[in-house]
Formats: structure tokens, sequence, C-alpha cells
């Protein structure tokens, strides 16, 4: 067998085993075109309501300082990670356990209704109380390089501004069989939605919720070519070493 075949079979094996994936799979909405679509805030918005199993952070102003001491037992947290660990978590019943006012049933609230009827409620005891209530969150997920959690900060967080921040993501995983996991009103809601389509832009679930599970699924190419250490890879580099070291004597010998 003359140079050339080894040559030939080297690069065929290398095209096979990193070239099989269309590329229109790896593009996010790829059928979608330059334009401007309405938004409708009771189609395409589903506003974030409090329910079972929520953290909220709450955060009591007043200018007593004894009194935000008081009613503020997380503290300001701002660090991102001690905030989903430490913010009021909204019991089976749907309340949480406020200073003072003990049990407060939140379940079905926005954030700001949430804010409205505690200060309501502790108006009885203080004057001029300004509160903010804000979720605190996250989508967890998990994809062939490893899993993670997504704070959510807001009640309006799309599934792309989540793909966005986790760093584990890689572009062969699957895109058009996307797996999301969320429990509701004592239901587990099991979806799968397509990020190649522009339809994503339609769905109910292309705003997550706190608590949503995201599975992104490893594509084979993803998991046995790119993966550090994988022995494909190892192949792969392999290969291209030996034709590199080929092309390499044969120019020496010219």
């Amino acid at each position: 067998m003359n140079n050339h075949r080894i040559y030939l079979i080297i690069f065929v094996l290398l095209s096979l085993l990193t070239s099989c994936v269309s590329r229109k799979k790896l593009y996010y909405f790829n059928d979608q075109v330059p334009g401007i679509q309405q938004l409708s805030s009771s189609k395409n918005y589903n506003t974030h309501l409090v329910k079972p199993n929520d953290r909220l952070h709450i955060l009591v102003t007043s200018p007593d300082p004894s009194i935000i001491t008081y009613l503020n037992p997380y503290g300001n947290i701002s660090n991102t990670i001690n905030r989903v660990k430490n913010g009021y978590l909204v019991n089976l019943d749907g309340a949480i356990d406020f200073p003072i006012l003990g049990k407060v049933n939140l379940a079905g609230l926005t954030t700001d209704e949430s804010a409205t009827l505690l200060k309501e409620k502790l108006s009885y005891y203080y004057k001029d109380l300004f509160i903010n209530v804000s979720f605190d969150g996250a989508i967890n997920y998990l994809t062939g390089k490893g899993g993670g959690f997504v704070p959510v900060e807001n009640e309006r967080l799309t599934i792309f501004e989540v793909i966005s921040k986790m760093p584990n993501i890689d572009p062969y995983d699957y895109k058009n069989d996307v797996w999301i996991i969320r429990e509701d009103s004592g239901k587990r809601y099991f979806a799968k939605v397509n990020l190649n389509s522009k339809k994503i832009f339609e769905s109910e679930y292309y705003y997550l919720k706190s608590n949503d599970f995201l599975y992104i699924k490893p594509n084979r190419y993803s998991a046995n070519i790119f993966n550090t250490g994988s022995p494909l890879r190892a192949l792969v580099t392999m290969l291209g070493s030996i034709l590199a070291l080929l092309l390499t004597i044969k120019s020496i010998k010219l």
C-alpha cells in the first residue's frame, strides 16, 4: 500500500469521526428569520407565582436600624449561593415563617403581592416599612459534562438565559430533544422542547420557573470525541499525529 492510500484512509477516518453532525443540529432556532415578534403577556410570559418549595429573599428596610436587624434574620445576603441556601423556604402548605407574624401564606401570589401582604400585616406593629420580595430559587440542570444550578432571581428567566449561564454546556449536545421536568400543584410535568426550532419561543416552557429541572442529553460525538480523556478522542488525536508525521517524513524526503 503506497503512501497516498495511507493518507486517504486516515483522512476518511478523521472525517467520519468529526463531521457526522448536521450543522443545523448545532444551531439554536436555525429556522428563525430576522424580524419583530409581538409579545403578549398572557401568551408569551407566564408570571411566576409563589408555590411550595420556592425560596424567597425578603428584605425589609426602615428608618429604625433595630427593626431592620430583627426583621431581616438572613441579613442582606449578596452572595448568590448563600442566598439560595438561606432564603425563606415556602413550605408544602404554601407558607413561610416570618418574624412576629409567624406563618404567612404566600402561595399563588406574585412577589409584588407578597410584599404588599407582608407590609399590611407588619403595619400593625411598625410604620414606614419598605419590603422587597424576590425569588432565590434555582434551575437545576444536567448535561453530558455534568450538572449544577442557575439561580432564579426574578420572575422572568428564559431557557436561553439559563443555558448561557451553564459553564459545562457542549455545542454537540442534543438541542432538538431537551427534557424539562416541572413540579406544580401536586403534579410532575414532563416536557420536551426543540431548541433548533423557532417554535421554542411559543412554548410554555420558554420561560423556566424555580425548581425546574433541565436535561440536555449528550450527543455521541460530544461524549466520545470532545471530552478530554475519552478513548475515541485519543484515537482521533493519534491518527492526526500519525498523518502529520507521515506528511513531515514525505516532505523531508522530497
